[in-house]
């Protein structure tokens, strides 16, 4: 009786995992710079990809009669590969020239098709002026 219990609860533990790892395993996926696409399709053709990119100048968002926005992206870090990319959809908020963004879509004919758009926050973070402390900027003076 024994055995037959823990046999039961090793498939069910085993099915379990199955099912989790099936269901990461579709929306999981790699972030790639437009220099690694490239790389990877000189053909122009990957679906299902997730790039993460700079937006460079120009910037075209059409409204009407579909919403249509078209720029290009490069590495963040910098580099000479630009990537086109289409999306049709609302612009997002903090879209401009010179953010980082994340795009989901297919890569087709040497364009990115974006499903999604996503800009990065800019970090909000600023050092500290030279010599001061956390402790002393709060502390009260007297």
């Amino acid at each position: 009786m024994g055995k037959i219990f823990i046999s039961l609860v090793v498939l069910f533990i085993v099915c379990g995992g199955a099912m989790v790892f099936q269901a990461t395993r579709g929306t999981s996926s790699l972030v790639l710079s437009p220099s690694e696409i490239v790389a990877k399709a000189p053909s122009g053709n990957i679906k299902r990809i997730r790039v993460g990119g700079r937006v460079v100048d120009p910037v075209s968002y059409q409204t009407d009669p579909k919403m249509v926005l078209s720029f290009s992206v490069k590495n963040p870090g910098g580099g000479d590969v630009v990537v086109p990319v289409v999306y049709h959809g609302l612009k997002p908020d903090m879209f401009q020239a010179g953010r980082d963004v994340l795009i989901d879509g297919d890569y087709v004919g040497g364009t990115i098709q974006a499903a999604k758009l996503q800009t990065q926050c800019p970090s909000k973070y600023e050092p500290a002026a030279p010599g001061v402390t956390a402790q002393s900027a709060t502390a009260p003076k007297m």
